[in-house]
């Protein structure tokens, strides 16, 4: 049914053609895609899913209303010649797929923006009213980092949450992380990967610092509604324009499993 709504069918190619668009939006998003793999990921929904029901509260006594979360709509375009698609149908000639890739990684940057910093109304990992937050010094020496990690961890622990714990680090951080520590063959990323427990993700969206998060849907999760997909617009002068899809929302359960690392 979705591919009705996406225009997958009026497009001049086949089968084959739409499996290798499909597969290198997917493969090119996957490689940029951070914070599906910091939370729990809920869905795919559908296409039509608007909003996410969350819960009722009273109005007055005998009445109540349901609070819904708003999923955004990520939408990306690109474009290919119409002659290198018949030449890739007919002949097997190379495609150049770089547009697809490119405009899923922009699909993929969109999709982190939005559950990292949030949108007006709608907030992120970094500004859910709620979180904790955490100063970090200069990691300057190895095993500083793993010295505030440690101290991070312990402000969760303090607060309820337990663990196991997701880290994401902007790259800044992340890089330094792989520095070997002087006394051994370890490196500081594997010391912190055994502290936190559910693994440290390298995330672009992040300009500075990191935020920490307890692991598990109960707490915070993305909910899905169009998985990223690729949809046909129509011919524009000698090109074919598609356009990638997908929807989501973050959910945060537990504002207080969040921890901010500034």
């Amino acid at each position: 049914m979705v591919n009705a709504y996406l225009g997958r069918e009026d497009a001049p190619i086949g089968t084959e053609t739409w499996k290798l668009i499909d597969d290198v939006a997917v493969q090119a998003a996957k490689s940029q895609l951070s914070g599906r793999r910091l939370l729990a990921v809920e869905g795919p929904y559908g296409f039509g899913l608007k909003s996410l029901p969350l819960g009722d509260y009273a109005l007055e006594d005998g009445i109540s209303a349901s609070i819904s979360l708003p999923l955004s709509l990520i939408r990306t375009e690109f474009s290919i010649g119409k002659r290198d698609l018949a030449a890739y149908e007919r002949d097997h000639l190379i495609l150049d797929t770089a547009p697809v890739a490119c405009a899923a990684m922009d699909a993929a940057a969109k999709e982190d923006r939005i559950i990292f910093n949030g949108l007006t109304g709608t907030p992120g990992l970094l500004n859910a009213e709620g979180a904790g937050s955490l100063t970090l010094t200069k990691w300057d020496k190895v095993g500083v980092a793993a010295d505030q990690i440690i101290a991070a961890v312990t402000k969760l622990d303090s607060t309820g949450f337990h663990g196991p714990y997701s880290l994401a680090l902007a790259p800044a951080q992340y890089n330094l992380l792989l520095r070997r520590y002087p006394q051994g063959d370890g490196t500081e990323l594997e010391h912190i990967s055994s502290i936190v427990g559910d693994g440290v993700v390298k995330a672009p969206a992040l300009k500075k610092g990191g935020v920490l998060i307890a692991s598990g849907s109960q707490y915070a999760s993305i909910a899905i509604g169009q998985d990223l997909a690729v949809g046909y617009n129509g011919p524009v002068g000698d090109l074919l324009e598609f356009q990638i899809y997908e929807s989501l929302a973050l959910v945060v359960r537990a504002p207080e499993s969040i921890l901010v690392l500034k």
